[in-house]
């Protein structure tokens, strides 16, 4: 019944991906094309996840497992420099100011820099089942950890309160909110740390649509209009 969460889970992802890669093409930015990377390498860390029960532990889901550590730890710290973007979009002038820019482009290498350490140079994957689903996770012994993650999910949040306190637009603190919320118990109860990524990719796309319009032919061919 797990294995079939993470599939649902799968399959939302897919969907968002494919979403925001139409915007993407659409109208090519910063907004639009960090959340269609982001939704691709989910969809993959959620498939995985889905199908481990049914290759068993073994060579193939170990190698099927190694593009998940390697996409979170690749990708994910762009969301500061997308949450940078967003708030330079809403018209917040001091989102253009030299000194924030590079502060956020010096966190962002920092970030990538520890989960490399991480869950690329350090990676020591190890089966583990949690009720009935079968997943490789990282045993490696590193200080960084889950740190990169941790303080990427407060960035976008903190840029969702901005957003919402300077512009009115709620959307993505309160999906930032809750994956913050559910991350602490996503370590035991691993889905919920799936399905918050869900609600926080969702919040991407709104935040991307509100900032990042469509023209009104493209709005005509994209399926990623009912998220307005």
């Amino acid at each position: 019944m797990i294995s079939l969460a993470f599939a649902v889970l799968a399959a939302a992802q897919l969907w968002l991906a494919v979403c925001a890669g139409r915007h993407w093409r659409a109208t090519p930015h910063l907004l639009s094309g960090v959340p269609a990377l982001v939704c691709s390498a989910l969809f993959w860390d959620n498939a995985v996840i889905a199908v481990g029960s049914l290759t068993g532990a073994g060579p193939l889901l170990e190698s099927l497992s190694v593009p998940r550590f390697v996409a979170h730890a690749l990708l994910t710290p762009f969301l500061v420099l997308w949450s940078l973007s967003a708030l330079d979009r809403a018209g917040l002038r001091w989102a253009r100011r030299t000194v924030v820019r590079a502060a956020a482009v010096g966190l962002t290498v920092l970030l990538v820099a520890a989960g490399v350490l991480h869950d690329i140079l350090g990676l020591s994957l190890r089966p583990e089942r949690w009720a009935g689903s079968l997943r490789y996770v990282n045993d490696a012994a590193s200080p960084t950890g889950p740190l990169p993650a941790i303080v990427t999910g407060l960035v976008v949040l903190a840029a969702g309160i901005v957003l919402w306190r300077c512009t009115g637009f709620g959307r993505l603190a309160l999906t930032a909110g809750v994956m913050v919320a559910v991350s602490g118990a996503a370590a035991s109860v691993p889905v919920l740390g799936n399905a918050g990524e869900v609600v926080l990719d969702i919040g991407l796309l709104m935040t991307a649509r509100r900032l990042l319009p469509l023209s009104r032919e493209a709005r005509r061919t994209d399926a990623v209009a009912p998220l307005n």
